[in-house]
């Protein structure tokens, strides 16, 4: 499990990954994509290469899905806690609380220095710009593999085509061998039977040409099952392949989906917490005013200020950028757990990790 300070690690070799894959994938696109030409032939050297690589695909993708969704549960915790310690800054401390014994105006120039130096944005930041981060690999990956797919998809029918077309060739070949088997007989049987030179002269020459047509017959009958069953194989192989390819941009449309409402939920959360800071500062003053007179103002004021620039000048430039596309807190709810059920259903066994062990949480 990643800590928020080297996820920028965990990124940097997920995206190691990512470009290895990538790379991977387009060469067994391209292999495919040869086989799908009739006039190319593959033999069993380059099934066995192809096959090893299309195998550490499916390995590497495994690898790359699980850091990822790792990251993202990672995120998520530490969300929570930079939650938690927005949270307390609509109470007063311990120290603060005691230095209130003696002094309340006092304590209330500690919390409205601490607010004020407090950063609101920074582990926002952090959070939206490592958000950035891993959903800009997921889009570009995602990208790369819907063009992969389509072509690959089009070049795998292309070779079951080129299968089905060599399967009638064997078809109509092995129907001819039969037919001159016959031929061959009643020829050699005609010849036996012969005794003028002359006819035997003339069936000898039909029988050569019958036994010439027949053993090309035998040999292109024995070179269309050689190909038909190497694209068998490779129409089996590169199945896989596809599906690998779909699978991997179901899996891309997950996490991007998990990434962008656990996004917007942090921004409204942000939200909610800056207005409840306020509204806690704004009842303060009012009492504040009410026991202690006007004499308290000036620090009301400064109070205020403290609390509302902070907010303001830390997550302010953040939220004007995401509040036009914002929706009800319901209507993410919503959606959030619709994504929380297709992340854990896809990633039940990170999610099994998470839960069983001891996160670090920063």
């Amino acid at each position: 499990m990643a800590t928020l300070q080297n996820f920028d690690t965990e990124i940097a070799k997920t995206r190691e990954v990512v470009d290895e894959m990538r790379s991977k994938i387009e060469q067994s696109g391209t292999v495919l994509d040869k086989l799908a030409r009739t006039d190319e032939k593959i033999g069993q050297a380059d099934f066995d290469i192809e096959n090893a690589r299309i195998q550490d695909v499916l390995t590497q993708q495994k690898v790359m899905e699980t850091n990822i969704a790792d990251l993202i549960i990672g995120l998520e915790d530490a969300t929570n806690v930079f939650g938690s310690e927005f949270e307390s800054m609509k109470s007063y401390t311990g120290w603060e609380s005691f230095i209130g014994i003696f002094s309340k105006q006092k304590k209330q120039r500690m919390r409205t220095e601490r607010v004020r130096n407090m950063s609101l944005s920074g582990n926002l930041q952090e959070l939206l710009s490592k958000s950035d981060t891993i959903t800009g690999i997921l889009q570009d990956q995602k990208q790369v593999l819907a063009e992969r797919y389509q072509t690959s998809e089009a070049s795998l029918a292309k070779v079951i085509e080129r299968r089905k077309s060599t399967m009638e060739t064997l078809e109509a070949t092995q129907k001819r061998i039969e037919e001159l088997n016959p031929m061959l007989l009643d020829i050699e049987n005609r010849i036996a039977a012969s005794t003028s030179q002359k006819d035997r002269t003339e069936l000898e020459g039909e029988r050569s040409k019958l036994a010439t047509e027949y053993n090309e017959a035998q040999a292109k009958e024995q070179e269309l099952l050689a190909e038909s069953q190497t694209l068998e194989r490779y129409t089996s192989m590169f199945q896989t392949f596809v599906d690998s390819l779909n699978n991997q941009i179901a899996a891309q449309s997950t996490l991007i989906n998990k990434l962008t409402i656990d996004t917007e939920q942090r921004i409204v959360l942000y939200k909610a917490l800056e207005d409840s800071l306020k509204t806690a500062a704004q009842q303060d003053v009012a009492h504040r005013i009410n026991t202690l007179g006007s004499k308290v103002d000036n620090t009301a004021e400064e109070t205020m200020a403290g609390i509302g620039a902070a907010a303001q000048r830390h997550i302010g430039d953040l939220l004007e950028l995401h509040e036009k596309n914002m929706v009800t807190t319901a209507d993410i709810q919503r959606r959030k757990k619709l994504a929380d059920d297709a992340f854990a259903r896809r990633f039940e066994d990170v999610m099994k990790k998470h839960d069983a062990a001891n996160y670090v949480r920063t």
